[in-house]
């Protein structure tokens, strides 16, 4: 444990010097090849490396620029920015007019006029660790199916379930293409139709596997899906404080997401075209509580503070967070 903490300072450290010298830099290099299980051999650690480097030096420079984010070398760093692209950032989100057309009365933000300045699901107990979609499959938007559907659950029936993301992967393959890209609303009308199995009775791969669902352990959980009033704050805050987490897309593929640690995520250039899938479980007056699918050693402990102004890229708000908020119902 303290060897763990002492790396775990290293690191810190690292974010935040001026510079390091070469040996300084192998170092921390080979500290975090043992951190995050990289054993690479001469050839790859040789081109791996020039890398890491480039990115330590990036991330230096940004947090020097005295940003509201922070961001770290955490366990992308020895990926480029076109590598991460195309692994985590290749699925190109578009509006599917077919789903809008069966819920063209999306949830009203002025339902509800009342709704907290602050508001935070997790307080509540009905959001489940962050979760970890693996390095080799684009599932991010099973991950936020089933996080909005374990919290539409626990509010309903007062009890917290893990679901089983794998059986949204390698069951739900009407439109939804397992590891390459899916929908998040479609992996809900699903749910609503066949029910879900626990995480423990069926539990992810990060793979396309056959479908091996249990058809007597699946539980019931929701009718269908309803998108939320797009481009607006207020319809998303009036979301989640009255009907649970949403499922929200954005720009997950720029550097200061691909590293972030820490603070809120406003104005930088984070993009706006969605790429990948999250959950919306709360915000303040400046930003949404965001949750990951890129575990717990990734942001703060899995999750992202986006901020909330609605009237940067269009209205589509910051990193395109705003565009297709959708919820279980």
């Amino acid at each position: 444990m303290l060897k763990i903490l002492f790396i775990a300072s290293l690191f810190f450290a690292a974010t935040l010097a001026i510079t390091l010298d070469e040996s300084e830099l192998k170092s921390l290099w080979s500290a975090w090849k043992v951190i995050h299980n990289k054993p690479y051999t001469s050839g790859e650690d040789e081109a791996r490396y020039a890398i890491f480097r480039e990115n330590h030096q990036m991330i230096l420079k940004f947090n020097s620029e005295n940003h509201n984010v922070k961001l770290g070398l955490n366990k992308f760093a020895d990926m480029t920015s076109n590598e991460f692209s195309q692994k985590y950032g290749s699925y190109h989100r578009k509006i599917d007019n077919e789903a809008i057309a069966r819920n063209s009365r999306p949830f009203d933000q002025n339902a509800v006029k009342d709704i907290p300045d602050e508001f935070d699901w997790r307080l509540k107990g009905v959001v489940t660790e962050a979760k970890h979609q693996g390095h080799t499959c684009g599932s991010c938007w099973a991950f936020s199916a089933t996080g909005t559907l374990e919290g539409f659950y626990a509010i309903k029936h007062g009890k917290l379930l893990s679901f089983s993301t794998q059986q949204l992967v390698s069951c739900d393959t009407g439109k939804n293409e397992g590891c390459n890209g899916g929908w998040s609303e479609y992996a809900m009308e699903y749910a609503g139709k066949k029910g879900l199995n626990l995480e423990k009775d069926y539990p992810y791969t990060a793979a396309d596997d056959k479908c091996k669902f249990k058809p007597w352990k699946t539980v019931k959980i929701n009718k269908s899906w309803q998108y939320i009033t797009s481009n607006n704050t207020n319809a998303m805050k009036n979301a989640i404080a009255n009907i649970g987490p949403v499922s929200v897309s954005l720009q997950g593929d720029k550097d200061v997401f691909r590293f972030y640690t820490s603070g809120t995520i406003t104005s930088l250039d984070c993009g706006a075209h969605q790429n990948h899938v999250v959950l919306a479980v709360g915000y303040t007056k400046d930003y949404f509580i965001v949750k990951n699918s890129w575990g717990t050693d990734w942001g703060m402990s899995g999750y992202v503070q986006i901020g909330t102004d609605d009237k940067i890229n269009d209205g589509r708000g910051v990193c395109g967070i705003l565009d297709l908020p959708s919820i279980a119902i």
